[in-house]
């Protein structure tokens, strides 16, 4: 059997029900809050939003300005090639001695000619002269050499390498286009 008689501890509980169906008004749950938020460490700003900040202030956006643009002509100058200067004219070959001592000779002979005439024999001599020189170190080019070429030609067959040898016939044709390089070839001892 149950005893009906109520005890303390059912006050209470009754008591407890009673008001427990209510939560803090809402002006003391926003002072909660405020104070909460007053009282709370603000968080630091990373590096990236102290950049974006420092970014919007005017002082430093002509100082990040400022920066781009010298990083900016560094940089092209950097890459730009320099430009080897360019002249209107062509500068004359070198004369030789020969073509220099006549130029002189003129020089004396007719000191009060006009500039235009010893200008074009001037500029034309010169080209002769090269050519001159040209024919003349073909001239001069020793049979000796041309020997020891067909010589080393000679070699070349005999040890069998008869494309290396072609290849020296043939720029012995382009050295010695006056010569007739197969005769001599055929007149040249076989070992």
């Amino acid at each position: 059997m149950t005893d009906a008689r109520p005890t303390p501890e059912d006050d209470v509980v009754k008591h407890f029900r009673e008001h427990a169906t209510g939560e803090p008004p809402a002006h003391l749950d926003s002072l909660i809050l405020a104070v909460a938020h007053k009282e709370a460490p603000v968080p630091k700003p990373n590096l990236w939003q102290r950049w974006i900040q420092a970014c919007q202030k005017p002082r430093w956006q002509v100082a990040f300005a400022s920066l781009v643009g010298v990083a900016l002509m560094l940089a092209l100058v950097q890459r730009t090639p320099e430009q080897s200067p360019g002249y209107d004219f062509v500068p004359a070959p070198k004369a030789s001695a020969p073509i220099v001592k006549k130029e002189a000779a003129r020089s004396l002979a007719a000191p009060a000619a006009p500039m235009a005439d010893i200008a074009a024999p001037a500029q034309s001599e010169p080209i002769n002269a090269e050519r001159a020189e040209e024919a003349t170190k073909r001239a001069a080019a020793p049979a000796i050499a041309l020997d020891e070429q067909l010589r080393e030609v000679v070699r070349l067959q005999n040890a069998g390498q008869a494309q290396a040898a072609d290849t020296l016939m043939k720029a012995l044709h382009k050295r010695f286009p006056d010569e007739n390089v197969e005769a001599r070839l055929k007149d040249m001892p076989r070992n």
